[in-house]
């Protein structure tokens, strides 16, 4: 009688370690991260526009290739697990990655499309974002533009963190992951009331005045607040810092009541300043200033959006510089390519 060998039992499968086919693990990471940025279910299914209950199964199954919780559910929504923390730092910038890599394939043969996320300071949007998306949408339709606009330091952290391939930044901090192109730099100047409530201030006006004048400042890590505190402890005095305000709306108004002095450019005052609602004085010394730059993620190919809508950017800030919009200013663009 012959005897039938039968294979060895197969092991069981780990669920809760099995593999997920690549696309099918981009597509759960994106419901993670809808999930994690709205806090709930239903509104991050209703952003996605899919069932809740599918966007549940792609949540648990992320939870499964990696085998742990990544979210506490509770009566109020969820919130992060630790585990969950890291993967939200590292999975946003991979995401945007892929999605940009399918851009630039399918736009080697078309134009360039995908959506690029920028963000720009208040003392500069306004004038020059309506040119950028202008120009976008006659030459590249196809790319979407999105505008973030904050101070120099929130945009700063927007770029650490990957949630903007493209910022304009004053004084920007210099590190390894960022390449960092000077654009313009722009004189500060003493900003006082118009007409006869100016005339109390000293013309020009030095650093060590600013030990008794009475400023109206952004809070720190603003770039002028960090600079007139690091410029006056050069100079071994205090800056007399009266009222702290983040809006630059807001202290042009305080300062035309009178009721203080602020440090900052011309070109974001030019309306009040050419109706004598303030009045601009000059520094005695040249270090007061600002130097405002393009900087985005260092890598050694930009996707072909984000690398088209630069270039536009820096056309425009040519234009506004031939404009006059930087009075006194000096144009940085060229010294990036010697």
């Amino acid at each position: 009688m012959r005897v039938r060998a039968f294979p060895a039992p197969r092991k069981p499968i780990n669920h809760a370690r099995a593999t997920i086919a690549p696309a099918m693990l981009i597509d759960d990471l994106k419901a993670f991260l809808a999930v994690a940025k709205t806090g709930s279910f239903s509104r991050a299914a209703l952003r996605l526009r899919i069932a809740q209950s599918s966007l549940s199964k792609r949540v648990q199954r992320l939870e499964q290739h990696f085998g742990t919780a990544l979210l506490h559910r509770h009566g109020r929504g969820v919130s992060l697990t630790d585990a969950g923390t890291v993967l939200v730092a590292r999975a946003g910038r991979l995401v945007h990655e892929i999605e940009d890599i399918e851009h630039d394939v399918r736009g080697i043969m078309s134009e360039p499309e995908g959506t690029v996320r920028m963000a720009m300071p208040p003392a500069t949007g306004p004038a020059l974002a309506p040119l950028v998306f202008r120009q976008c949408l006659v030459e590249y339709p196809r790319i979407i533009p999105q505008l973030r606009e904050s101070t120099s330091a929130a945009i700063h952290e927007w770029l650490s963190s990957g949630e903007v391939d493209l910022a304009l930044i004053h004084n920007p901090e210099q590190g390894p992951d960022f390449e960092v192109q000077p654009l313009v730099a722009e004189p500060l100047y003493l900003i006082v009331p118009g007409g006869s409530r100016g005339d109390a201030y000293p013309d020009p006006c030095g650093i060590d005045d600013l030990a008794h004048l009475p400023l109206i400042l952004p809070r720190s890590p603003h770039s002028i607040r960090v600079l007139v505190e690091r410029l006056c402890a050069g100079n071994g005095i205090q800056p007399n810092i009266r009222y702290e305000s983040d809006s630059i709306r807001s202290t042009k108004g305080i300062v035309a009541l009178g009721l203080g002095c602020t440090v900052f450019s011309r070109s974001a005052l030019a309306d009040e300043l050419a109706q004598g609602q303030l009045r601009a004085i000059r520094f005695t010394s040249a270090l007061l200033n600002w130097k405002l730059c393009l900087a985005h993620a260092r890598r050694d190919n930009l996707p072909l959006a984000v690398s088209s809508l630069k270039r536009i950017i820096l056309q425009q800030v040519g234009e506004l510089f031939r404009q006059g919009f930087w009075p006194g200013g000096r144009d940085l663009r060229h010294q990036h390519e010697r």
